[in-house]
């Protein structure tokens, strides 16, 4: 089986390096991850994106938005290559173009990330609260969860950098014994980030494209990794209220209410300690089998 990504293999994945390049912008090369194997995964693409818009960005300087769109699959072939353009700047708010490129120039993946200086002196308030439900320690991680089941695809058997943990059983071979458009998750991460800012925000972005559209096959009484199932991401959101350290555990609550013609509309909270941090949206397209 692939060997587990650690925490180590996600920084590696997450440091761009800068070329030289002719025309406007600046070009990054950085390393993909080798499972799945059909195509880059997505969180890691979404990642990528929010480390590559903060270079050079001056001290205080964070990620408060992303707008992403999947354009087409990312092969895997060990190394991405993006293209990052400052598109508009203002003192304190900063708008960043990167894509992703293939050797023929085509565009594969495309986002728009904006940072900004966050201001103590404007106003703030949350009324969104977390699902009451059972703590991470009553639950357990996929890799122990599903670690031997070949049945499941790899990518969802090894361990990862983040320790992931679905509170109601996943839908992933038998329909879940009741249907609901909502399903929450515990996630941590097998390390710190004290004081990197924007490192928290790729771990979000990471983590944040791994279940958000499942309650899609819970509300239909179908499976995610039975044959015939499948999800393709066309566009993703993310808004960044705070970027605390992660060293507490995040309370993922995630819902798909709503479904049209195979196209499906997943939203998700984060929380840490109760205090909501992230807001994520996405649209894929599911095939239900």
């Amino acid at each position: 089986m692939t060997d587990d990504i650690t925490l180590e293999r996600l920084w590696e994945m997450l440091t761009p390096t800068a070329e030289r390049g002719e025309g406007e912008g600046t070009t990054w090369t950085v390393p993909d991850q080798p499972v799945p194997d059909d195509r880059v995964f997505g969180g890691l693409l979404l990642a990528q994106a929010v480390m590559i818009a903060g270079q050079g960005m001056p001290r205080g300087v964070v990620p408060l938005s992303l707008q992403a769109d999947f354009l087409a699959g990312v092969p895997v072939t060990g190394l991405n290559r993006w293209h990052a353009e400052t598109i508009s700047e203002a003192p304190s708010l900063v708008s960043r173009r990167v894509r992703l490129v293939a050797d023929d120039g085509s565009e594969l993946f495309a986002a728009t990330v904006r940072l900004g200086l966050v201001r103590e002196d404007l106003p703030s308030y949350a009324t969104i609260q977390p699902r009451e439900v059972v703590g991470p320690d009553e639950v357990v991680d996929l890799a122990t969860r599903h670690g031997g089941d070949e049945r499941i695809p790899v990518w969802w058997r090894i361990e990862r950098p983040v320790d992931l943990r679905h509170v109601e059983e996943p839908a992933f071979l038998e329909p879940a014994p009741v249907r609901s458009p909502d399903q929450s998750l515990w996630w941590r991460l097998r390390g710190e980030l004290v004081g990197d800012p924007l490192r928290v925000a790729a771990v979000i972005a990471y983590v944040s494209d791994m279940s958000l559209l499942e309650p899609a096959f819970r509300n239909t009484g179908t499976s995610r990794h039975v044959v015939g199932s499948r999800i393709l991401s066309l566009t993703h959101t993310i808004v960044f209220h705070e970027l605390p350290d992660l060293t507490d555990w995040v309370q993922m609550d995630v819902t798909v209410a709503r479904v049209s013609h195979g196209r499906a509309l997943g939203a998700g909270e984060l929380f840490v300690a109760g205090r909501h941090v992230a807001s994520l949206g996405q649209l894929g397209l599911v095939k239900l089998a």
